[in-house]
């Protein structure tokens, strides 16, 4: 019975006794803007895959449509196209740069309009209205240059030497082109590309894809149709995106020599830290330091005596710093009441030495105002910069 009661008052005390590991202490004394760069809580939704068939699809911003059961590619300003027509001499070309309004000019014919609509639908058009000049006119419409749709492909896009265009970049879209087919002929994807969170913006959307999927399997359907405007960007796998950025964002703050962020790729002491920002000044209150840390919505503030640990070489309290901690070393009295007393001190001279703030400022010296007899009638001139003596 007496060991069992023994027990229990033993948990009493040890359930009673706050856990050492955790020091958190009153934000009291922590200035109130520093809780503002702890990281803030997120609230990011996981990525959600969309799968290609339910993306949709803009008429307006289509490059191709079906004529005859195949692809044609649909004209738009700032195209370079080639209209030819073949006569018995030979074949007749001209190169003409869609213009803004959409009509174009050829042989007896103005104002053809041609934007929106099919290499196939242009010929069949001009070919029509050259009948009341021409027999039986043959005329071929073809792209020359694409320059109304393109697509930006960003990121991971992979790079090979002598291909004329490869890597990231803008591409025109020449026709029916899909997500795979413009990739291949481009270069590729690198080995760092996490090809499972492609991100595609569409019409201000963002839709992402399972690039790994199209690769790999071979259902109708896998793959996208690219449309003008799309942006495409292939991300890094998330272990060289650590490899990239700094492991560690510290901000030292208060009275060190230079506070402000430190960055670092591997993790830092506390010693460390200081010494990065210059060490302590000789009005910084050491035993009175503080570390805070955590989520904005729950800080935790950690005293820390650097009196302890910089003078009496206490390594114990050296510890490792975590990525966004802040580091706020506050000023002691005697160092806030000396910038109170610097700042005041011009006024304090000013009753207490009169005569020479006179002088200084009234009477020829580097002053504003002078009232000696230089200045003119009424004494109240101003001198600007002068500078000299004045003589009794």
């Amino acid at each position: 019975m007496y060991k069992t009661i023994i027990m229990v008052l033993l948990l009493i005390v040890f359930a009673g006794c706050p856990s050492s590991s955790k020091k958190t202490v009153d934000t009291k004394g922590v200035p109130v803007t520093l809780l503002g760069l702890l990281p803030k809580h997120s609230e990011e939704k996981p990525i959600e895959e969309t799968p290609p068939d339910k993306i949709p699809s803009f008429e307006q911003n289509r490059a191709y449509k079906e004529v005859d059961g195949f692809p044609d590619y649909i004209i738009g300003v700032g195209d370079i196209v080639t209209i030819s027509m073949l006569k018995t001499a030979g074949q007749e070309s001209v190169d003409i740069k869609i213009p803004p309004n959409g009509l174009v000019s050829f042989a007896f014919l103005d104002n053809v309009p041609v934007v929106g609509k099919t290499t196939t639908e242009v010929s069949s058009t001009i070919a029509k209205s050259l009948e009341a000049y021409v027999k039986r006119p043959r005329i071929i419409v073809s792209v020359r240059d694409y320059g109304s749709k393109k697509v930006f492909l960003l990121g991971e896009v992979g790079r090979i030497e002598g291909l004329p265009r490869s890597g990231p970049g803008v591409y025109p879209l020449t026709g029916k082109t899909t997500l795979l087919n413009m990739l291949i002929s481009i270069g590729g994807h690198t080995p760092k590309a996490d090809l499972t969170r492609v991100e595609l913006t569409r019409e201000g959307k963002i839709y992402y894809l399972n690039l790994y999927k199209m690769l790999t399997q071979t259902a109708e359907g896998m793959d996208i149709i690219l449309e003008n405007k799309d942006r495409v960007i292939i991300p890094e796998l998330p272990t060289f995106k650590e490899e990239k950025f700094v492991t560690q964002r510290i901000y030292v703050l208060g009275e060190v020599t230079t506070p402000g962020l430190i960055e670092a790729k591997t993790e830092l002491t506390m010693l460390e830290a200081i010494t990065k920002a210059g060490g302590v000044k000789l009005n910084a209150a050491k035993s009175r330091a503080r570390i805070v840390r955590g989520d904005i919505r729950n800080p935790e503030v950690i005293p820390i005596d650097l009196r302890k640990l910089i003078d009496e070489s206490d390594l114990s309290l050296n510890i490792k710093l975590q990525n966004g901690d802040v580091i706020y070393i506050p000023t002691t009295f005697l160092g806030k009441f000396s910038n109170t007393f610097t700042q005041m001190l011009p006024i304090l001279n000013a009753f207490l030495y009169p005569a020479i703030y006179r002088d200084l400022y009234t009477t020829g010296g580097e002053g504003f105002f002078n009232t000696g007899p230089r200045a003119g009638i009424g004494g109240g001139g101003v001198s600007g910069t002068q500078t000299g003596s004045v003589k009794p």
